[in-house]
């Protein structure tokens, strides 16, 4: 019995540092982003646009590598993408250039999206309804490693050595989960239910794409995680520029959000199972419009003390792990076709709306919250909005069946 509950923990460890690619993609060199635009001697915003271009490669990675795995398996789409996620690491540290950079981040994004389209898929060949939500609020609190570890351990490097040497982690790191997915992570979906071949699999992302209760609940998520992307880009000009804070201070910030989103991302499948899972997204949801809008509040006054910022941040943050927990549930129950192709849309829109969102917050420079609580706000007003549409879709559907 202990050997079985090992091999599970485990496995599922496994698969939540497989899905952490978004925040070692993205956590772990936050702390260095001062420190990359004084190197290549550039602006905030190109800057920042080197995790945006991380962004949209998971956006487009997820689109490929979901269908694929319809088709093929999951664990060779995983292998391949593993192996790219390594090398393109490595390009990433040798760039000479700041457009050299963001252009290896891009394609780091595309082979990271793997991960990410890749766990959410087995979680959906292995669990359904509750078991899948409480599935993945397990995986949520034990990918909370991450960002909890990442900029701390980023801002470590930083502090002896040159930003390059994050970079070079990531490739360790992916050799590392190279290894693990060979001796931990076995295939979940039997060849007798994948699709013939891949224009089958890609024929499954136009059926979701005509699925409006899909779409409609997969866009409401994606929009807070807008919110939440334009949280990690303005995160260090925040805390580092407006409030002075140094590179370990910042991380110490940051991990502070990241344990309250792994304590709060881990209740959402009790807290599911005992109010349901709609009622769940809409109260993180209403909690989430008073956060963001209390931090528009705080970028116009700028309070003299970060703790206000800090604690609403934490809020918003936490929320957006329970919406997304309950949430994943409630978008997979309205899909068509394959776990791969839905998981893999859904994951597009997910970083399509960050890779569009975060941007923004630079705008008006390094110094500036406002752009910050303008896109939190707004993110979260579209996301209630799309809901809203998408269950008096479903009441609709429900009456005249």
């Amino acid at each position: 019995m202990k050997s079985s509950k090992l091999s599970y923990f485990v496995y599922v460890f496994t698969l939540g540092m497989l899905c952490a690619f978004a925040p070692m993609c993205s956590d772990l060199y936050l702390p260095s982003m001062p420190s990359i635009m004084d190197y290549f001697q550039t602006s905030p915003s190109l800057v920042q646009s080197s995790l945006t271009a991380s962004f949209l490669g998971l956006a487009i990675g997820q689109l490929i590598i979901g269908p694929l795995s319809d088709a093929y398996g999951r664990i060779l789409p995983l292998y391949v993408s593993l192996v790219i996620f390594t090398v393109t690491s490595f390009f990433c540290a040798i760039s000479d250039s700041v457009i050299l950079f963001i252009v290896m981040r891009l394609f780091q994004g595309i082979s990271a999206a793997g991960g990410i389209v890749l766990t959410r898929s087995i979680a959906c060949d292995k669990f359904k309804g509750n078991e899948l939500t409480s599935f993945m609020a397990f995986l949520m609190s034990i990918n909370s490693l991450a960002p909890i570890l990442a900029p701390i351990i980023g801002s470590f490097i930083i502090s002896f050595a040159p930003w390059q040497v994050i970079f070079y982690v990531l490739v360790v790191w992916g050799i590392l989960l190279i290894i693990a997915t060979k001796l931990f992570v076995p295939e979940s979906l039997p060849v007798d239910k994948r699709q013939e071949n891949i224009r089958a699999s890609l024929l499954l992302i136009k059926v979701e794409l005509l699925n409006p209760k899909f779409m409609l609940v997969a866009l409401s998520l994606a929009s807070i995680m807008g919110g939440f992307f334009s949280y990690l880009a303005a995160s260090p000009f925040v805390f580092q520029v407006v409030y002075g804070m140094t590179p370990f201070e910042y991380s110490c910030t940051f991990a502070f959000i990241s344990i309250c989103i792994s304590i709060t991302g881990a209740t959402a499948g009790r807290v599911s199972r005992r109010f349901g899972e709609e009622r769940v997204v809409k109260g993180a949801y209403l909690i989430m419009f008073t956060a963001a809008a209390l931090m528009l509040i705080e970028a116009l006054v700028v309070p003299s003390n970060y703790i206000f910022v800090l604690l609403t941040l934490a809020v918003y943050c936490s929320m957006m792990a329970v919406s997304q927990a309950a949430g994943f549930g409630i978008v997979m129950s309205y899909k068509k076709g394959g776990a791969g192709a839905a998981s893999g849309l859904f994951g597009v829109l997910y970083f399509l709306f960050g890779s569009m969102v975060s941007p923004f917050v630079g705008i008006m420079g390094e110094n500036s919250m406002l752009p910050l609580g303008i896109n939190l706000l707004s993110c979260v007003i579209v996301a209630i909005i799309l809901l809203k549409i998408a269950l008096s879709e479903r009441n609709k559907h429900e009456k005249t069946a």
